[in-house]
This record gives C-alpha cells, structure tokens and sequence, in this order.
C-alpha cells in the first residue's frame, strides 16, 4: 500500500493533471428534466449502441455489444416535492429475435431543497459517477435498471449519492442466493478560482451475496471497493484540462475466502485534454491483487475470460490512449464515439475497443397544449 501511495503523490506532484472519461451524456438522468408542476408527463429515453472489443488477452471477453434499449414512461407530478412515475425499459440486441429484456419501471421522488428521496427505479448507473475499475461503464447496458432506494444531496460546492441496489430478491426454500449492492459517491469542490477547479471525491461500493432462506451450502460473499480521489480542471479558451486521480482499493470481508485475494490496491491515472474536436485521454492503471465485483474486467488481477477463468497475475499494467468525440446534435440529442486502445504493459500486445453511442432524452407535458 505504501509503494502505492507514494506513486500517486509523486506522478500529481510531477503532472498534476488527469481525467477519466466523461460518460454524462449516456445517462438517463430522469431528474435533468423533470417539471416540478402539477400535472401528467410522458419521457421517452433511447439509447442506441454499439460496443466492440477487439480482446485477445487472458483477462477480458472480445465480444460486441450491439442493440438499443428504450424506456418510455409516464410521470404525474402530485406537488413540486413529489412525483410517481411508471414504465417499460426494453431491450433489444440486434442479431437475436424477440427482445432480449423486460422490465417494469416504478418510483417514487421526493425532492425539497437540495435533498432528494428515490425509491423504485433509481438514477444509477454511470449516473453514480464511480470509477471504472469499480462499475463498468458496459453496464449501463448489461444492467440498465437499477431498483432500490437512493439519497442525492447537492449544491453548488458537493455532491452526495448514497443507493442500495437489491439485484436479486430470494424467496423461501430458493435454489440461488441474494445479492446485493449499495455504495456511496461525494465530491467536495476544495478550490474554485478563475478558471481552475480542484475537488476531492470519495467513492465507496459494497457487495453482498447470501441469505437465510436459499437451499444451497455456499458460504456469504461480502466485498468493499473503495476509491480516494483528487480532481483539477483548467478552462483555455479553446481547450481544458480535466482531471481525476484515484488510489481505489479492494478487501474481502466474507467468513469464508473464496477469491484469489483478501485485499488488493490500484492506481487510476489519467491524462486529457478536451478540445471541440474531441477528447484526447491517456490512461493508466497499476493494479496489486485487485478485483471487484462490478468493475471492468480488464482491470483484475483475476481473469474472468471465457477461456482462462480464474487465472491470475499479482500485478497489472495498463496503459490506454482514448479519443472520446461528442456530437450534440439538438438539446435532447447526443452522439458520441469512442476509440480505445490499450497496451498490457506486463504482456506487450496492442488492442482496442471502439464503441458509437446515440442518446435522446425528453419530456412531454400531457396536460396543456
């Protein structure tokens, strides 16, 4: 841990300047644009995609997402503190007939002030703002719906999310076990003068699997991730520098050790430069025994690769180049692509994933002209 540590402060101190990629313009993010007058609302959300990996390595699948997923849903706004929505959020990957999944949208919302109260269909996901090592960002495809609970507290200068994910409900005499997910993100602003912005985000994800009622003799699962950061953006008049620095760390609290390693550590760094061209970002990842359970694959020290599961290296190095080109075309419409290549530092062998994205948010008052 210490070696770590050290090699965080040293690489800040000689750089100062890193970023992660910027994923809010896939968000659903139902509460961007949701009236707070009384009335009967309908939001359409489509999220087109196409997500290739070019993998070839021990650690992550080669495989391509390719498909779209559409939520329309209504919304009646019983006060400016309280709403109720209901829905559907489809599925569909292209190749394959039928859709692939259904699912019920329901939530509730109670907002006042700078506090908000969720419960139902929460506004997870990339919406939670977790590093990658932590949460894929391929889950806002493989897992689009989040249900639980979710407290948001913001205002100018912090953000809070606390959110309990209950993935999977187990009822009595069940062949499988629960699982369960919640975590935390808050960003406090430590520095805003001019053009220059420095915050300080703290990230913590738990995982838990088990229960009382499954049939099964399998030992509980109990994992934490955590993450411990320090961000800087710089605004020129044609370009910024962003920046996010994390040191994320892994610890297995379960009774019984099942996975390759109790506890583990990394260093999350990146470097770009964000013009109206693109994005330009350099990334690089050093890993000690890390895993996590919702974080991306490529990441682990343990592979999870269809053909070499379970295979291990004590130490990753991961060095990306990535060029992120967004395109919003109309207020409620947004195209982004992406090129990511990497080099395993450890096992030289060039490889990439390249992704386009189409996004459209918007809501529809049903209750005036």
């Amino acid at each position: 841990m210490k070696k770590f540590a050290l090699l965080l402060f040293f690489v800040l101190m000689q750089l100062g300047l890193f970023a992660q990629i910027d994923n809010t313009s896939l968000e659903n993010n139902f509460l961007s644009n949701q009236s707070n007058t009384r009335g009967l609302y309908f939001r359409m959300y489509n999220f087109n995609y196409m997500r290739n990996y070019e993998y070839f390595n021990q650690f992550a699948d080669g495989l391509t997402y390719f498909g779209n997923i559409l939520q329309p849903e209504f919304t009646f706004v019983q006060s400016p503190n309280l709403s109720m929505s209901a829905g559907v959020n489809l599925r569909k990957d292209y190749g394959k007939k039928g859709i692939y999944s259904t699912q019920p949208i329901l939530r509730i919302d109670y907002h006042r002030n700078n506090f908000r109260l969720i419960n139902g269909a929460l506004n997870g996901n990339v919406a939670h703002r977790l590093p990658e090592p932590i949460y894929n960002y391929d889950r806002i495809i493989t897992d689009n719906i989040e249900y639980g609970t979710q407290f948001i507290l913001e205002n100018a200068n912090s953000h809070l999310d606390v959110w309990l994910n209950w993935e999977n409900m187990i009822y009595k005499i069940s062949p499988v076990q629960e699982k369960i997910s919640g975590g935390l993100h808050y960003q406090k602003n430590l520095f805003k003068k001019g053009n220059l912005t420095v915050a300080a985000p703290i990230d913590f994800l738990v995982f838990h699997q088990g229960g009382q009622i499954d049939t099964p003799d399998r030992s509980l699962i109990s994992i934490l991730n955590s993450s411990f950061g320090l961000t800087f953006s710089y605004a020129f008049p044609k370009a910024t520098l962003h920046s996010e620095n994390y040191l994320i760390t892994y610890k297995d609290f379960s009774f019984t050790k099942q996975n390759q390693y109790i506890q583990g550590q990394g260093v999350y760094l990146n470097l770009g430069v964000k013009t109206k061209m693109a994005d330009f970002v350099m990334s690089y990842w050093q890993g000690e025994g890390f895993q996590s359970t919702h974080g991306a694959p490529i990441f682990s020290s343990v592979s999870s690769q269809i053909n070499n599961n379970g295979f291990h290296q004590d130490e990753r190095s991961l060095l990306f180049f990535r060029i992120i080109s967004e395109f919003p075309i109309s207020e409620n419409f947004s195209i982004s692509s992406r090129i990511e290549p990497y080099i395993d530092l450890n096992n030289p062998a060039f490889e990439f994933s390249n992704s386009l994205f189409l996004t459209y948010r918007e809501n529809f008052s049903l209750t005036k002209k």
